[in-house]
């Protein structure tokens, strides 16, 4: 796969590329992070992709966190720990 570059349309400095991380061979047997950013219905949401996900594939370990709040960023330390406990991580938004 060719690096791929993302730009953020609602970036306010100058242009900066974001990269895609590699893309994993198979789920199964991966550790899943599910982040809650703390929207109305993101639970409820994030509780039907668990469900689903568990439907097609087995996890070594699920881990689910909130963000404070849904009007700012995810803190440095809660992406940082994610990175580091899990394979992949699913956003949940919902309203």
């Amino acid at each position: 796969m060719a690096n791929v570059i993302l730009l953020d349309p609602t970036d306010q400095g100058g242009v900066s590329g974001k990269f895609l991380a590699p893309r994993l061979d198979d789920l199964n047997g991966k550790r899943m992070g599910l982040l809650n950013i703390s929207k109305n219905g993101s639970d409820i949401f994030l509780e039907r992709v668990e469900e689903l996900m568990r439907e097609r594939f087995t996890f070594s370990d699920v881990i689910h966190t909130q963000k404070p709040t849904f009007a700012r960023p995810a803190p440095t330390k809660m992406v940082t720990q994610l990175a580091d406990q899990c394979d992949f991580v699913i956003e949940g938004l919902a309203d």
